[in-house]
């Protein structure tokens, strides 16, 4: 018989950025599928340090890349216990953001959700879940949650941006396919800002720099 259990869990996240006055940008990135945050940090070290401030949060699974185990990496979640690892990631998600804003909660700042593959469901999930006023998020070579529909993204702010970034040598890459996200996007919510680049299914430093200044 199979049962379940909750436990107190410790886990980490990583951050970049000077938290201060000078803040204007919480990012909040995702990353992808068999990466881990302490890495991909580094992709974000073009924006300016005192206005943008980046967490990292850190896929709660963690697996060996390869089997000669010196390479790991992390997944947001897997068809297995699907329901259940949306539900973990909520509560670590929610516990990370509620611990960091704190020293924001005299000023405003304006937040910034950036998912990475298959990162992108889960920021995007978790912007449902917490009802998150952002001003931008970016999903990067990744699609939005097939379950979605017009009530789901109706708290979405109106003043916000949308973007679906992908390189066009992406597996993934499929110009039809981008076609038919963006329509649907439109449909449900609002059209996104279609951004491509020459490169593969990586995250590239000179849009995140031209999302910043946008």
């Amino acid at each position: 018989m199979e049962k379940s259990i909750e436990i107190n869990f410790q886990t980490h996240y990583e951050t970049w950025g000077k938290p201060g006055e000078a803040t204007k940008y919480v990012w909040i990135a995702c990353h992808g599928y068999g990466q881990l945050a302490k890495h991909f940090m580094r992709r974000f070290d073009v924006l300016n340090p005192d206005e943008n401030y980046v967490i990292i949060p850190q896929g709660l699974s963690r697996f060996y890349l390869s089997s000669d185990y010196t390479h790991v990496g992390a997944s947001w979640m897997t068809k297995e216990k699907r329901d259940v690892d949306i539900y973990n990631q909520h509560q670590y998600l929610n516990a990370v953001f509620e611990q960091e804003m704190k020293q924001f909660e005299n000023q405003e700042v304006k937040l910034v959700l950036f998912g990475f593959s298959q990162g992108v469901s889960t920021v995007w999930r978790w912007a449902v879940q917490k009802q998150l006023a952002f001003s931008k998020l970016v999903m990067w070579a990744g699609e939005f949650p097939r379950e979605f529909n017009a009530d789901i993204l109706s708290f979405v702010p109106e003043e916000a941006k949308l973007y679906f970034v992908i390189g066009t040598e992406d597996q993934y890459y499929d110009p039809d396919r981008i076609q038919l996200l963006s329509s649907k996007m439109e449909k449900l919510c609002k059209k996104p800002e279609t951004i491509l680049f020459e490169g593969k299914h990586e995250v590239n430093r000179d849009i995140i720099s031209q999302i910043a200044l946008d």
